[in-house]
């Protein structure tokens, strides 16, 4: 999680060592994983990644670019059984990672330049996109996190420490996400916002926190009112190119020859004028192997391409990401994973493995992410990868748990991840 703060690789070899601990020290047994069928996929994927990328590069000497990233798919069961060791540990890791956040978030937000309208890069970053990215995740966190205390009856005094942390986090969050002017996180955050609300008035009727998160989004929304004339200044030249380029489509025009003509106005903003190059040259790609990719080979094929000259092959759009190199096959075989994913954290919710404000929250961050995804290639940045074995993890994680109180194993019994049985029934509903 720390990645959302400060953006470095060191979470790789953080993961690398919570798996060697767990099977080295705690014992942990990884054969019972491997009879499922999910762990199976995740490890047959990327295996076949990593033996793809190595073919390319031995046959053909084509490294491309971060190929071997999907192959981080053969950790996903092991990093669901460590979690599932350490689920003892989260509460207290969860609280120093929001008061780390409060604590490097004040600390490092440029609060004048923001209120001037200043373009900024939040916390600890390599650039704004990312840092709003890293923010949007800690505010739908936080979020979550001080629901969670009140769906599972958590004391006066912690709801209390809980609540006053969440509120500052989220505040800079939010504060920090206006100040770096990404269009494609305040979009993404339109979804997530309308499913935090929508899962508030579902899982959790208390009035008094139904009226805080009311009170809260009507903030929200003067808070955008105020700010209306600088997020026009700087989204609204990419929405009217947007709305003409969809207009033109609507009209019949071939999708090639809009994108053609969107890149030549002199209307489009250079953001959004590069993108486009990117994904017409993606297109290009894909066209020659649309079932399977071109593996390691899409880069030789995209120095042939129309816009080969556009400075970065950083395609801006994690689909074409995946569909340059593994093609519809290979994009349909990782959607089966996410989606079986988030199917499995709602069956272990709502089994009372975890509370139901845990899943709304796992499923808040899928939806998110996948829409940040659209405009920025995120699953190939450091952020995307510590996400993707973070969610992994908690798939295998509360599978396994889920199958121990449904009495298919004997592992550890679980303490903090929801309503337990010795919570009144009142409170679990």
């Amino acid at each position: 999680m720390s990645v959302t703060l400060i953006e470095t690789d060191v979470y790789r070899y953080a993961a690398i060592l919570l798996m060697g601990l767990t099977f080295a020290l705690r014992k942990a047994h990884f054969r019972p994983a491997l009879t499922d069928w999910l762990a199976i996929v995740c490890i047959a994927w990327g295996v076949f990644a990593l033996l793809r990328f190595l073919f390319g590069l031995i046959s053909a000497g084509e490294k491309g670019a971060s190929e071997w990233l999907y192959a981080f798919a053969i950790f996903f069961p092991a990093m669901g059984v460590t979690l599932q060791t350490s689920w003892h540990l989260i509460k207290p890791i969860l609280l120093a990672f929001f008061c780390s956040a409060l604590v490097l978030l004040a600390a490092s937000t440029p609060f004048s330049a923001i209120v001037a309208g200043e373009y900024i890069s939040p916390a600890f970053h390599h650039n704004s996109i990312h840092g709003a990215v890293g923010c949007g995740f800690i505010f739908i966190g936080a979020f979550y996190w001080a629901l969670h205390q009140w769906e599972t009856g958590s004391s006066a005094r912690t709801k209390a420490i809980v609540l006053a942390i969440a509120l500052a986090v989220i505040g800079l969050a939010i504060f920090n996400i206006y100040g770096a002017k990404s269009k494609g996180v305040w979009l993404a955050l339109v979804p997530a916002v309308g499913l935090m609300t929508v899962t508030t008035l579902v899982y959790l009727r208390t009035k008094t926190v139904l009226a805080a998160a009311i009170a809260g989004l009507l903030l929200l929304s003067w808070g955008i009112y105020e700010v209306r004339g600088n997020v026009a200044h700087y989204g609204g030249a990419t929405l009217n190119s947007v709305v003409m380029i969809a207009e033109r489509l609507d009209s019949g025009a071939p999708l090639e020859h809009v994108m053609k003509e969107a890149i030549e106005s002199s209307q489009t903003p250079m953001s959004l004028d590069e993108r486009l190059q990117l994904w017409t040259n993606a297109l290009s790609v894909i066209a020659v192997s649309p079932i399977f990719g071109s593996g390691n080979g899409w880069l030789t094929i995209w120095r042939t391409t129309s816009y080969a000259s556009v400075p970065y092959t950083l395609l801006h759009n994690g689909y074409l990401e995946i569909l340059v190199r593994y093609g519809i096959a290979g994009l349909a075989i990782l959607a089966l994973i996410v989606l079986s994913g988030i199917y499995r954290v709602y069956r272990a919710s709502s089994a009372g493995v975890i509370s139901k404000s845990a899943f709304a929250c796992y499923l808040t961050l899928a939806v998110y992410f996948g829409f940040t995804i659209l405009s920025n290639s995120n699953n190939r940045l450091a952020i995307g990868e510590s996400y993707a074995l973070l969610f992994a993890a908690t798939c295998f994680a509360c599978s396994m748990r889920l199958r121990s109180r449904l009495g298919q194993r004997s592992d550890v019994v679980p303490d903090i991840s929801g309503p337990s049985d010795a919570i009144p029934a009142r409170v679990q509903g």
